[in-house]
């Protein structure tokens, strides 16, 4: 399905065989008949294919995880779910008397223990954040996502009824890809946009630098020479290089994103007391903005 190079086709399993080489036996059948299913979501080139595998694989921790455990340490409960940090703003005493007890944390969180999170999950019923917790090769967590899959994937209810059947190896590639789907995600890794893949499947940034470890990974199996250069020109990249120029720095204006564009974005936001990620994301180009704006004159005395 996708080149490697010349005429001789690298599928979709070979490569996760290559890089997880303790995925699952689920999932290895899931890839090992998949290929009509990639080919359908129109995840038919090596840029897209090598985005989608890395997310995937982040999310299963090379495609060992089947279900979100849960089987959390108070610290580690603070620090995901403590208060400043998640809507469920988990108190350190709730965090020491939830560690370790999955449903009772999910509930928590997730569920009706967390009424603005519920409400978004589609998580309405007792058990919910249990029994909706992330799920399969994306880890499609809450009711309502088990629902909008399901429908999404052809299977109606299937997913929300009965949710193991998420990571079944029949079935595993239809919500991932349903969800890629519904992201645009495609469009996306034409344009080497692993950050708004990111973004739109984990809503935010989290795991990013382990999903480009993946991505670069994989790219080394299937791609042919470097991965920023086989994407396609953006036009936000373009207009974010013009203003870093207008700033002082000297990159090519080219619409990609190499390794030019990512140190001079580091190097702003060094300079600017952002975090210094390489990532033009709302704030970085807010404060870019802010810096390009025209000087106001100050008024007489």
């Amino acid at each position: 399905m996708c080149p490697q190079s010349g005429d001789h086709p690298m599928r979709a399993i070979d490569i996760v065989r290559r890089v997880a080489p303790k995925a699952r036996p689920e999932y290895l059948a899931a890839f090992e008949a998949g290929e009509a299913q990639l080919e359908a979501a129109s995840v038919t080139t090596p840029l897209r294919l090598a985005n989608l595998l890395a997310q995937v694989l982040h999310e299963t921790g090379g495609l060992t995880i089947v279900r979100e455990s849960g089987a959390y340490s108070a610290p580690r409960i603070l620090a995901i779910f403590g208060r400043g940090v998640h809507s469920a703003a988990v108190t350190p005493a709730e965090a020491e008397r939830l560690a370790g007890d999955g449903p009772a944390l999910f509930e928590r969180v997730y569920g009706l223990g967390n009424p603005r999170m519920a409400a978004q999950l589609g998580n309405t019923q007792p058990g919910d954040g249990w029994k909706y917790r992330g799920n399969g090769l994306l880890q499609t967590t809450g009711r309502g996502q088990h629902r909008e899959m399901g429908q999404r994937a052809g299977v109606g209810d299937l997913f929300e009824r009965t949710p193991e059947l998420v990571t079944a190896a029949e079935l595993a590639l239809k919500p991932a890809l349903a969800e890629w789907t519904r992201g645009g995600c495609n469009t996306l890794a034409d344009k080497g946009d692993i950050r708004q893949i990111t973004r739109i499947i984990n809503g935010g940034y989290n795991g990013l630098p382990d999903r480009q470890e993946w991505l670069d990974r994989i790219w080394s199996q299937i791609g042919t020479g470097a991965l920023w250069r086989a994407a396609g020109a953006d036009d936000a990249t373009a207009d974010l290089q013009e203003s870093l120029n207008a700033l002082g720095y000297s990159l090519t204006v080219d619409g990609r994103q190499g390794p030019a564009t990512t140190a001079a974005i580091r190097d702003f936001q060094s300079r600017n007391g952002l975090k210094a990620d390489g990532i033009a994301g709302p704030v970085t180009l807010a404060a870019l903005a802010a810096r390009l704006a025209p000087a106001k004159s100050p008024k007489a005395a």
